[in-house]
């Protein structure tokens, strides 16, 4: 696992690297001297078939692709001034080509860059001087393709999924019945970007800013970013990775910081604990006897979560109105109640040696949550508030420094919407999201901080790209739960597209499906049990002896078929899928459930989620497989309250199939099975193991019983069922031999070798 501080040097090589060119664009708008008078109608084409057509006397233009054979038209409605190609290297130095116009004689400069070899597009204009408001939106198309859907993300407190077009800071997906899709989101200016769009009439969609925003500087500069292609989650992610680029910031891998890497304990609202303690121990001595019960019954928790109430708060909400005390049975005090920070410490009631103290003493890195500033905070008289948020980078460089010398992870900054919807200023100025957004991440990073958003808008995911220590993000409303399945899987769709790992929220260790869809999720895995309650069978399903979480490479999210029916309303059970990715094969696995009205079959091909040549269909609830090509159709019927876990097993060169650990809901996640390898005549695989974990049962399925042989540890004899083909294999490391620190955690390395002789 890379370090913070190691995070913080990669950011940097990104931001100051003198061989890493960065064009904003700025840049696009200069060197003019580069650019070549061109015909009234001036046209870019690429090699990957998309062609942008722009005509100087009645400002219309077009983009054309080939794959999908796709054209979107728009007008500035008004004569272009000095319209001229050159070409220019994007980001990071990828080739490009740029067509730039004056619009009339506004001062404003529109461009687009067409990338060689891609299928993105950037729009861009700038203006000169200094204006009241917004003086165009660009591109702004009245006429789409035919036959569209539309997907966004609704400005609300969990960015939640609708096949409208929502008019918000949202990415635009738009795609038809064959799964053509095209994504279009802005690029830059997130907090006060707005996309508006319709799908009657031909079709509208424009990208443009707040209504309310003013007060525009010279030299402002606003960005789009199209991208086209086929399949919806495909061009989502290729969307994403360019949004990425164009910002020029890393995205962090799954085991960034502890709470995606680990077992977590949390507090939150569904926990047992939030608001709530023993009244014998207070609140930390419950904690305390949590921590002390998890260690006894061998549950590796490696962190701790602290709600709201570990700080000072006031009665009033973000609006000013009087709430309410939040457990009438516990002492009324200032960490006991609804309301803003009043002063963001822990309370000394409850922590009467210091944050820092009670963290040294039961050994755990902390997690802390945030709320907005309370309307009386005696911060308003020190530093600089908009609204209900700080904008004054000594403000987050104070609250990082408390919390790092604190014992504290990572921050959790919770109600995001509430704050921006109650904070005018972000809304209506350049600067002040910026101001706020840039300011946490910056003195996070500096002081080794990781972060996590809650309640996220949709518009928060898009500035979160900047930000490689923003390593999560939840996308589930409080409570994890069935109601919530749908939304949870759809924002991660957001979520894994921006470089983010979603977040499901707290939930009970005895629930299965949570457990599972939490690990699927390849993010946090954290529960909120009462002391004694906790189920240790699923949590040892989900993590290692050592809490390191055995995941999937990427989220689980709803396939395209499933996106395609839901859009057309077909009501088909939904299927989300996820995979680890080995030399020897893809081991894909998915999830299926009916919703309120939805049928109860499902069906799908391997083939359509990713699979290729003969695959075992793996049923491990129920213990059901059955052989079959990748393009055969597999269906199967689900119980109204029910759902369906698959994993879908390659049959590797060797002739072996291999599910990894038959003890973890995801058997070959590479936190396991580090590699997987095959020829004609072996399957090698080094299997992880963390010190004194003790035995490891791995399996399969082959045609015949395989062989087995490894180093440093020993092997069972293989068991093997002649009916179903399914064999299994017990293997003991050797406790003696030396670890292996090649990660943040010790582990065995254990090489493996299968075989049909």
């Amino acid at each position: 696992m890379r370090s913070n501080h190691s995070l913080i040097r990669h950011w940097n090589l990104f931001r100051h690297s003198s061989f890493v060119i960065r064009h904003s664009a700025v840049a696009l708008l200069l060197a003019l001297a580069a650019f070549v008078p061109s015909a009234p109608a001036a046209t870019l084409t690429n090699d990957v078939g998309i062609t942008i057509t722009l005509d100087e006397s009645s400002g219309n233009y077009s983009i054309e692709s080939k794959v999908p054979a796709w054209t979107f038209e728009g007008t500035l409605q008004c004569p272009l001034k000095n319209v001229r190609t050159a070409a220019q290297p994007g980001d990071n130095d990828a080739p490009s080509q740029v067509l730039q116009a004056e619009v009339g004689d506004t001062g404003v400069t529109i461009a687009v860059r067409l990338y060689d070899q891609q299928t993105n597009v950037l729009f861009s204009w700038k203006t000169a001087k200094g204006l009241d408001a917004a003086p165009i939106s660009f591109p702004s198309f009245n006429s789409l393709p035919a036959k569209l859907h539309a997907f966004s993300y609704s400005d609300n407190h969990f960015a939640d999924p609708s096949f409208t077009m929502q008019e918000t800071g949202t990415p635009y997906v738009l795609f038809d019945d064959s799964a053509n899709t095209a994504v279009i989101s802005p690029a830059n200016n997130f907090l006060v970007a707005r996309m508006t769009g319709r799908l009657d009439s031909g079709g509208s969609l424009a990208s443009g800013l707040n209504r309310d925003l003013r007060n525009l500087p010279p030299n402002f500069t606003h960005e789009t970013l199209l991208t086209l292609g086929t399949g919806v989650h495909d061009t989502f992610l290729n969307w994403g990775r360019a949004l990425s680029a164009h910002v020029h910031a890393p995205r962090p891998s799954n085991s960034a910081d502890p709470v995606l890497r680990y077992l977590g304990y949390w507090t939150d609202n569904g926990a047992f604990y939030y608001y709530n303690y023993d009244p014998q121990k207070g609140y930390t001595g419950t904690l305390d006897a949590l921590v002390s019960h998890y260690r006894e019954k061998q549950i590796p928790i490696r962190y701790l979560q602290l709600d709201s109430w570990w700080y000072q708060k006031s009665l009033t909400d973000y609006k000013g109105k009087v709430g309410t005390t939040k457990n009438t049975k516990l002492p009324e005090a200032s960490w006991n109640r609804y309301g803003g920070t009043l002063e963001y410490k822990a309370h000394p009631d409850l922590f009467p040696n210091g944050l820092d103290a009670w963290q040294k003493a039961i050994g755990l890195p902390l997690v802390v949550h945030a709320r907005w500033i309370d309307l009386n905070s005696p911060y308003h008289h020190q530093y600089k508030i908009s609204g209900v948020v700080a904008t004054d980078p000594k403000f987050w460089n104070d609250i990082a420094a408390y919390l790092q010398q604190s014992g504290v992870t990572c921050y959790e900054q919770d109600w995001l919407n509430f704050m921006y919807d109650y904070s005018p200023a972000l809304q209506t100025t350049v600067d002040a999201g910026n101001q706020f957004a840039d300011g946490m991440a910056t003195a996070c990073m500096n002081h080794g901080l990781t972060m996590q958003y809650c309640m996220a808008p949709a518009r928060f995911f898009l500035q979160g790209v900047k930000y490689p220590n923003l390593t999560s993000i939840r996308v589930s409303d409080d409570r994890f739960e069935r109601k919530k399945w749908n939304n949870f899987l759809y924002t991660s769709l957001l979520a894994e597209a921006t470089g983010r790992w979603p977040w499901t929220d707290v939930y009970k260790s005895t629930e299965t499906e949570n457990v599972l869809l939490s690990v699927l999720s390849a993010g946090p895995v954290g529960i909120g049990d009462e002391i004694g309650k906790e189920s240790r069978e699923n949590l040892m399903r989900a993590v290692r002896s050592d809490g390191v979480i055995v995941k999937p490479d990427s989220p689980i999210v709803p396939v395209d078929a499933s996106v395609i029916a839901d859009a057309g309303t077909k009501h088909q059970p939904l299927l989300a899928a996820t995979a680890t990715t080995h030399d020897a094969g893809k081991t894909i696995y998915a999830f299926a459930y009916p919703r309120e009205f939805d049928a109860k079959t499902v069906a799908f091909t391997p083939e359509s989620l990713g699979a290729q040549g003969t695959v075992y269909v793996y049923q491990p609830f129920t213990k059901a497989a059955k052989l079959m090509q990748a393009s055969e159709t597999f269906s199967d019927t689900i119980s109204e309250k029910g759902s369906a876990f698959y994993e879908l097993v390659p049959v590797t060169r060797s002739g072996i199939a291999l599910a990894g650990d038959a003890g973890k809901f995801v058997g070959t996640g590479k936190q396991r099975i580090a590699s997987m390898a095959s020829d004609e005549k072996t399957l090698a695989v080094t299997l992880l193991t963390a010190p004194n974990e003790g035995a490891i049962t791995l399996h399969g399925f082959a045609d015949k019983t395989p062989a087995v042989s490894l180093a440093r540890g020993t092997a069972d004899a293989v068991a093997y069922d002649a009916a179903t083909r399914h064999f299994t294999v017990t293997i003991h490391p050797d406790e003696t031999a030396p670890v292996d620190n090649f990660s943040a955690d010790p582990v065995h390395r254990i090489d493996v070798r299968f075989s049909l002789q």
